[in-house]
């Protein structure tokens, strides 16, 4: 199955669950499976597990891709918890933890941020040495935050130019562009920089395009 097909098979099935309301885009689930393909990503966190879009898909995508993910979330959202067993269907993979204060000291490649924490500030020690972060939507203020704690830092808001699906959920207009998500790659490689530089060129230019389609 194709990361594209998957992304949005998955966002659709989770549109027509209750407390969608705030899931991950299309776009950003279909980003984050690049990013795990590309960087052979093996071990993740995901802070904020909400209702299980982006977990539910990840774990479906190593499946179908034979990867052998270690894969640890927060959440301590009532509701979203009793969700979670019944949304994701390999639940039993996610260690799952209140805050992020109780996850052992353990290194993450990737790490998701798709909710609010107050211990953001100890993030680095769960970053592996050439750490991933991927910050889903806009979440300005806690990007600014974090991009403070990593002197090396490449950034990039990744962007697209496709609107909302009449499937998303009734709060999402379809006359608005679809969300994406702030890349961050804590200190990044060469293969990372050549990835960061395509993806800071595409959001240049898209940005560009979505200026004149408003002219």
């Amino acid at each position: 199955m194709k990361i594209k097909k998957l992304a949005i098979d998955n966002y659709k099935y989770f549109c027509s669950l209750e407390g969608s309301d705030y899931i991950a885009s299309e776009f950003a689930l279909e980003t984050i499976l690049k990013l795990i393909k590309k960087f052979n990503v093996s071990n993740i966190m995901e802070i904020g597990l909400g209702i299980g879009s982006v977990s539910d898909t990840i774990l479906k995508f190593s499946k179908i891709e034979n990867l052998q993910i270690n894969y640890v979330g927060t959440e301590k959202n009532q509701f979203c918890l009793n969700a979670l067993p019944q949304n994701v269907q390999n639940f039993n993979e996610i260690q799952l933890f209140s805050e992020l204060i109780e996850v052992p000291n353990n290194k993450f490649d990737l790490i998701i941020i798709d909710g609010l924490d107050l211990s953001l500030v100890e993030i680095k020690k769960y970053c592996a040495p050439n750490a991933i972060l991927f910050i889903e939507g806009g979440r300005e203020e806690q990007t600014k935050s974090i991009l403070d704690i990593f002197p090396n830092y490449l950034f990039v808001n990744v962007i697209t130019l496709k609107k909302n699906p009449p499937y998303a959920h009734e709060s999402r207009s379809v006359k608005s562009y679809i969300g994406g998500g702030q890349l961050i790659f804590t200190n990044p490689t060469f293969k990372m920089r050549l990835f960061w530089a395509k993806q800071k060129l595409l959001t240049f230019i898209k940005i560009k395009i979505r200026k004149n389609f408003k002219k």
